[in-house]
């Protein structure tokens, strides 16, 4: 049983053929699509322009910054945000309702 599931499966194999353009510098990667979607989700990656100058006493304080919109913008991606609401009174009410989430540091 198992020798005629092999067999079937070397059989329906398909060849492809790359084309040697797309394997410059030994960098292609090949991936399932679903794997591939997966990743392209959840991504993302902020990074501020070479052109904006950060003084060195700033400087965590950007990465930290850039740190937190990555995850933010992720969290975006992902569908884990709520909002916006229409009036403070429902965003007051949403945060006292997942108060139980919050961790106490």
């Amino acid at each position: 049983m198992i020798l005629s599931i092999l067999f079937d499966i070397i059989l329906n194999m398909k060849t492809i053929t790359i084309p040697k353009k797309f394997m410059l510098n030994n960098d292609f990667v090949i991936i399932p699509r679903r794997q591939y979607e997966n990743l392209l989700r959840s991504n993302v990656v902020v990074k501020r322009s070479t052109s904006f100058k950060v003084p060195k006493r700033h400087e965590k304080f950007y990465n930290d910054l850039d740190k937190e919109l990555t995850v933010a913008l992720r969290e975006v991606k992902e569908g884990k945000v709520v909002g916006p609401f229409n009036k403070a009174e429902e965003g007051i009410r949403f945060l006292q309702s997942r108060k139980k989430f919050v961790i106490n540091k």
